[in-house]
């Protein structure tokens, strides 16, 4: 009998630079990132990179977008050199409320593993977080 073996992908170290280094360009660009945090995607078996803006619900998806990419130019990253998702959300996105909901950083740039647990009832699957602020949690 053949058995298979998934194994799960690896949180890098570039990637956790690349999250850090990419919240931080946007916070000098005065652009407000609430929420910013590594999350694994169990079902694709991925890390994508989550960004939270109240920008987005003001301005757009479009305009937060483009916030992104100037601020990965600024870093002198491509984004289609890129082999990481990262998806913008708004503050009261639900998987934002609740991480928010589990853990507070203020405004500094942390690096916190968070292992897979429940969270209001849900699976959250394991996460790396640099912030979460009470206006991720306001939401």
């Amino acid at each position: 009998m053949a058995e298979e073996i998934l194994l799960k992908e690896t949180l890098t170290e570039d990637m956790k630079s690349l999250g850090a280094s990419l919240t931080r360009a946007l916070d000098e660009a005065g652009w407000p990132v609430v929420a910013s945090f590594w999350y694994f995607e169990s079902d694709f078996n991925r890390w994508k990179l989550f960004l939270a803006s109240p920008r987005v619900n003001t301005d757009g998806q479009k305009a937060a977008y483009g916030a992104v990419i100037n601020a990965l130019k600024a870093l002198d990253q491509s984004r289609s050199n890129l082999n990481y998702i990262i998806t913008i959300v708004a503050p009261d996105d639900l998987l934002v409320s609740n991480l928010a909901s589990e853990i507070q950083t203020g405004w500094k740039i942390s690096g916190i593993l968070l292992p897979r647990q429940a969270i209001n009832g849900s699976i959250f699957e394991e996460s790396y977080v640099y912030r979460v602020t009470s206006e991720s949690a306001a939401a």
